[in-house]
């Protein structure tokens, strides 16, 4: 006999909404108006929905953690070892947990190589990191989004204040009296991309030119960057790593060409990891932890403000 009970399905499809939208309405879940939780509860109502009590169990993470709620960090970077290479992926990871402590919500972690495609049922909330514009734009379209740095319009991101520390960096090495002065910058990305433009007009307002060559925040790419960059000029007397693990193979080209850090170079790099402070490493402190908790905060509540960028600060070491 064709069972004709009403399903959750036909409840989401009169109510104009997902299936996973729907239960968050029914359960009382993160991630619906209060617009959309009257409607469909109205749509229940009237279509005489009755949830089977195995299933409400479910919905409401009542049967097991493992159907909680989720906020997924989908982290886009070609590189495997990504996660373990990294340091800022780790900083993330924290500052999330710490952000979701006395919620019923899970974290999920997915490292993928390119952007997926947009999941049809999706999760509670997603946290973008190097999602390149068009797949963030798509992403928007189906669920609430951050990404971490500037992505597509109509996404909200949180970042720090990558202008202004690209800007301290480069104040550091003149005010110190460097004046021969390299770079390895970071890949296309608006996070390297703002770096390199606050550290590049410093520069050019205190009148020097910068010898720069670009990496994709490894220690691997830096390295050939930091030996082609002495290849072209040798006298260079201060070299600017936009980020830490950048600074790593930058520090390793120079002891290979005998260059003394600091006595000969100076280096200075960014994000203020454990790498910066186990090298001795100066080093633009941006908050991660910070930066990633206040991404959960804007997912658990879209009313709160719009993230503010975030304070970065210079760390001196003797590096510099």
């Amino acid at each position: 006999m064709e069972d004709r009970r009403v399903k959750l399905a036909d409840v989401a499809r009169v109510a104009g909404v997902s299936r996973a939208s729907a239960s968050r309405a029914l359960n009382g879940g993160y991630g619906v108006s209060a617009e959309v939780r009257r409607r469909v509860r109205e749509v229940a109502d009237r279509l005489g929905f009755e949830p089977h009590g195995a299933a409400r169990a479910l919905a409401t993470g009542r049967a097991s953690a493992g159907s909680r709620e989720r906020i997924e960090i989908v982290i886009v970077d070609p590189d495997p070892q990504a996660l373990s290479a990294k340091p800022f992926y780790g900083r993330v990871l924290t500052g999330a947990a710490q952000a979701l402590a006395g919620h019923d919500v899970a974290l999920e972690l997915k490292l993928v190589p390119a952007p997926p495609s947009v999941d049809g049922d999706p999760p509670f909330g997603r946290i973008l990191i190097n999602m390149p514009p068009l797949p963030a734009a798509a992403y928007a379209r189906h669920g609430r989004n951050i990404a971490l740095g500037a992505s597509a319009p109509g996404v909200p991101f949180v970042a720090p204040d990558n202008r202004g520390g690209g800007h301290q960096a480069a104040a550091h090495l003149v005010t110190t009296g460097r004046r021969r002065v390299g770079a390895v910058f970071g890949p296309d990305t608006p996070c390297a991309r703002e770096r390199q433009d606050g550290f590049l007009r410093m520069m050019a307002g205190a009148g020097l030119t910068v010898v720069s060559a670009h990496g994709d925040f490894t220690r691997a790419t830096a390295y050939a960057a930091a030996k082609q960059l002495l290849a072209r000029e040798p006298r260079l007397d201060a070299i600017f790593a936009a980020c830490d693990v950048s600074a790593m193979g930058v520090l390793q080209a120079l002891r290979e060409a005998g260059r003394r850090v600091p006595d000969d170079v100076a280096v200075v790099g960014f994000d203020g990891s454990a790498l910066a402070d186990a090298a001795d490493l100066s080093s633009i402190f941006m908050p991660a932890e910070e930066e990633a908790a206040s991404a959960v905060q804007h997912l658990l509540d879209p009313a709160l403000p719009p993230p503010a960028r975030l304070p970065t600060a210079l760390t001196v070491r003797g590096s510099s």
